[in-house]
């Protein structure tokens, strides 16, 4: 369904049609080879950076509605001193048990709707038991682009609490000093600090520093094809509206088709005062998948 299908409150700051009346990636359609190009020629160093989550059984950051990973052996050692054998060898295999978004997290397309509509004007009906028929992090693929970094946690920044909201003045600005224009396809990466104050045991899972919802006109102008942030939602939390639990999620997911990548571990990049770099995000292609959980990679 395209965007002059919809309604008249769809069509307003809504990106349904641009790419297509069937269109399933949404603003990731903007990380052309002209994009990539431009993030493998930001690399000096040749460094590469983890932005992901170690995974631990029975930890992590993760909403508190969604259960623990679990991480268990299904065959170790203790099976071989137990007097298992096998032919001139021996293995280990284990199992993990994780929901897609307790961890370090692409959001698919299909995780959000209003009004029953979700990207394109699907409907949310195409979420079922069975997994989302439409929209779903299959169809993402992968992402090689530029990324830009603005550090907004301690000590430099301003969300120094978790009652901070960034504005996208407070975004541009940050965008200024370090000398970077945003250009279509690529990504913005945003420290909030959350994380590190999680790990110190000064944060929770109810209220967190990050993006206004306001921010999302600004960043879908910039040509953002992604956003991630080191908190639980890539907005801040709770929501400003009582009426509306999640609005950036609804305005660039559901209206404007721009992926959110969250629960990152940008601590160590934030260290190395990089600003620009590839980013290398593979999403695992799970079917019907509302999110996929990702170890990003940024190359200095």
């Amino acid at each position: 369904m395209s965007a002059e299908a919809a309604g008249t409150s769809d069509v307003l700051a809504s990106n349904w049609g641009r790419w297509g009346d069937d269109d399933e990636r949404g603003a990731l359609n903007r990380v052309t080879p002209e994009a990539t190009l431009r993030g493998l020629a930001s690399v000096r160093a040749g460094t590469p950076v983890s932005l992901g989550l170690p995974l631990r059984s029975g930890q992590g950051p993760g909403a508190d509605r969604r259960p623990a990973l679990q991480h268990f052996m299904v065959r170790d050692g203790g099976d071989y001193a137990a007097g298992l054998s096998e032919r001139g060898f021996g293995f280990a295999d284990d199992t993990l048990v994780l929901p897609t978004g307790a961890t370090t997290h692409l959001d698919a397309l299909a995780h959000v709707w209003a009004d029953h509509r979700m990207w394109n004007g699907f409907s949310a009906d195409e979420v079922t038991s069975r997994g989302a028929a439409r929209c779903g992090i299959d169809k993402a693929g992968p992402i090689v682009t530029r990324a830009l970094f603005v550090d907004a946690g301690p000590p430099h920044g301003p969300a120094d609490t978790d009652d901070h909201r960034l504005t996208a003045d407070d975004l541009q600005g940050a965008l200024d000093q370090a000398g970077l224009t945003p250009e279509p396809g690529d990504a913005l990466l945003v420290r909030t600090g959350w994380l590190a104050r999680w790990r110190a045991g000064t944060a929770s899972a109810l209220t967190w520093a990050g993006l206004d919802p306001s921010c999302a006109a600004w960043i879908d102008e910039q040509g953002f094809a992604l956003v991630g942030a080191d908190n639980i939602a890539v907005e801040a939390g709770p929501s400003p509206d009582p009426a509306d639990a999640a609005p950036m999620h609804v305005a660039l997911i559901r209206n404007r088709g721009v992926h959110l990548l969250e629960l990152m571990d940008l601590e160590e990049l934030a260290a190395t005062g990089r600003t620009d770099f590839l980013l290398v995000v593979a999403p695992l292609r799970l079917v019907g998948g509302v999110a996929s959980p990702v170890n990003p990679v940024a190359v200095l």
